[in-house]
């Protein structure tokens, strides 16, 4: 597709070194780096496991927890399993009326959390040029 049509609207645009920086290549060492970077008190995901049972486990479920991430960034295909989110609403008053009366939380797959973490760390350092500050 060319997307050349497009230049007059964009506002902001990557030059080539930067939009690399996005596409370039996942390795296995910043999938650990990562995981490893989640706080451990965060709440677990909604299969059940916490950052911390990641991290205690690694030896031995590196390479189970690795390749699916690797395969979103290649293929840009998750399992479903790692995409299924829990919503739920947590009370901020005694007496509830209304939503606002509730405080929403998402519990996310481990996995999830990993590959949003890393599409965030490739975006930051871009964001002021890709966003217009009024």
């Amino acid at each position: 597709m060319d997307i050349r049509y497009l230049r007059p609207w964009a506002r902001h645009v990557l030059i080539e070194d930067e939009a690399s920086q996005l596409v370039m290549s996942i390795i296995r060492g910043e999938v650990k780096t990562t995981f490893f970077d989640i706080a451990e008190d965060k709440s677990q995901g909604s299969d059940g496991y916490s950052t911390g049972f990641y991290k205690t486990a690694w030896p031995i479920i590196s390479e189970e927890v690795t390749t699916p991430v690797m395969e979103f960034f290649i293929h840009g295909r998750i399992l479903k399993q790692v995409n299924a989110t829990l919503l739920a609403l947590i009370p901020k008053v005694q007496s509830l009326v209304t939503v606002v009366d509730f405080r929403p939380i998402s519990c996310c797959n481990v996995l999830y959390k990993a590959i949003t973490k890393i599409i965030v760390q490739r975006l930051w350092p871009l964001l002021d040029r890709m966003i217009n500050p009024t």
